[in-house]
């Protein structure tokens, strides 16, 4: 979803790219973006496990793109979403239950002889699991690909590995939503086609123009990702009547993210939750340290380090950034050996499908079964080769796609769902007053009739 009407706003910066200009370099892909665009066009059979060599197309659609980069000279760095960031939730749950409305409308057309109507509901249908990018980073590890599957948003791995491209960091990142420039990466290339060419927006000009309009002279990394959370984000909803042009003005005029929410809680009263003000500061804290994977240590870290002030005026409390994980956790799940839906390994997920845990496990519980079945193995996995006839079938056409169907196992593991959006909480908050307000009015318009309003036990 992104920031929303972020990339409409900011197309004074959009320029025009040619991929090739990144030759000798390192470049982001956002992995699960670009499975999605190659699932559009077999979503019918992924949809209805069709068999057939198209079942496989999203694949093809995938290393295409990744060889039109290695015929320019650039390095590839995948990076795929992980769990899910507790505070994401609703938006997660949101997109599932659309996409099961989808698959539910689609199955109806069919059922009624509507293919054409069928055929357009297929794409919004679709969804990625699990052993779709397992298939695929099998793939990228015989290829010599680099990868690394994000604790949990992929936004701020990208971020966290563009923080010095001089020492070989990225030097941008290919995606299709508008999230990384709230996490302050430095350059993004969208809507790239099958030749290379796209539209990119660099942040440093953004934040260094002086004759653009809408000027960004005034903002810093911090006040343009606040005014990207003003704005709407798939971790705070925006507050009624506060669209990204409205951000953007209430920022550039006070320069001062505090005055521009006290400002917001004059102007709008009642419109604006108590709870605005935490849930802001929460997503800012995502924007600016999300948890990451950090190779060298292979320990999860902060984005940037979080200020001890900071961490203090949230009571310690950090759960809304993902549950902290050992240093062998994080590492099975970066290098993509763990199944996030049940947290089992792939093998033993493929090879004994009846034994995969519940879908309603815990994330510690999980996490204690895959460290328990998992670590005994983890040597031997890790010395394990693909066999060029194991290549061989995850190359070839599926047979059968287990994948998708009613049964499929979502893309990424849910965390449980708190109730973190202020407006919704407030609206809760209001007809239960509203219904203590009825109750008093109905006492007190008995007794203006005369009759006395006493209790049972007092009448008894």
């Amino acid at each position: 979803m992104g920031i929303k009407d972020l990339l409409r706003f900011m197309k004074p910066y959009v320029e025009p790219v040619d991929i090739k200009k990144y030759a000798a370099k390192r470049v982001g892909i956002d992995a699960y973006s670009w499975l999605h665009n190659g699932a559009y066009s077999c979503s019918m059979e992924l949809c209805l496990n069709m068999e057939g060599d198209k079942m496989s197309q999203y694949l093809n659609y995938y290393m295409h793109r990744i060889n039109l980069l290695r015929h320019h000279n650039i390095s590839p760095l995948l990076v795929f979403d992980g769990c899910n960031i507790p505070c994401k939730s609703l938006t997660e749950q949101d997109r599932h239950n659309k996409r099961k409305g989808n698959r539910d409308l689609v199955m109806a057309k069919l059922k009624e002889g509507n293919i054409n109507a069928a055929t357009e509901m297929f794409q919004r249908a679709i969804s990625i699991t699990p052993s779709m990018a397992h298939q695929l980073i099998e793939i990228l590890k015989s290829e010599n690909i680099e990868f690394v599957v994000a604790p949990y948003e992929a936004d701020a791995q990208f971020a966290y590995s563009t923080l010095d491209v001089e020492e070989g960091g990225i030097a941008a990142v290919i995606l299709e939503d508008s999230d990384l420039l709230a996490c302050g990466c430095s350059s993004v290339v969208f809507k790239m086609d099958r030749y290379g060419n796209g539209e990119e927006i660099a942040l440093d000009k953004v934040l260094g123009s002086v004759r653009r309009i809408p000027s960004f002279l005034d903002f810093d990394k911090e006040l343009f990702a606040g005014m990207c959370g003003l704005a709407g984000c798939d971790f705070l909803p925006s507050v009624p009547g506060i669209g990204i042009s409205k951000a953007y003005a209430l920022v550039s005029k006070y320069r001062n993210l505090s005055r521009v929410l006290s400002m917001l809680k004059y102007e709008k009263g009642n419109q604006m939750p108590q709870e605005y003000f935490k849930s802001f500061k929460e997503a800012c804290v995502v924007f600016h340290h999300a948890r990451i994977y950090d190779a060298d240590s292979k320990r999860l870290k902060h984005l940037t380090p979080i200020p001890e002030s900071l961490v203090n005026e949230l009571c310690n409390e950090l759960d809304f950034l993902g549950h902290e994980m050992s240093s062998f956790q994080a590492t099975a799940i970066a290098q993509g050996r763990l199944d996030l839906s049940t947290m089992k390994p792939f093998n033993a997920q493929l090879t004994k499908p009846s034994e995969s845990l519940p879908h309603n496990l815990s994330f510690k519980q999980g996490i204690s079964v895959m460290e328990q079945e998992t670590k005994p193995k983890v040597n031997v996995e890790e010395r394990r080769c693909l066999s060029d006839s194991s290549l061989k079938i995850l190359i070839s056409p599926l047979k059968k796609n287990i994948l998708s169907g009613d049964d499929a196992i979502p893309a990424k593991r849910s965390s449980p769902i708190p109730n973190n959006n202020p407006f919704k909480r407030q609206k809760k908050t209001l007809m239960v007053n509203k219904e203590q307000s009825s109750v008093v009015t109905q006492v007190e318009v008995l007794r203006s009739t005369g009759v006395d309003c006493v209790s049972e036990q007092e009448s008894g």
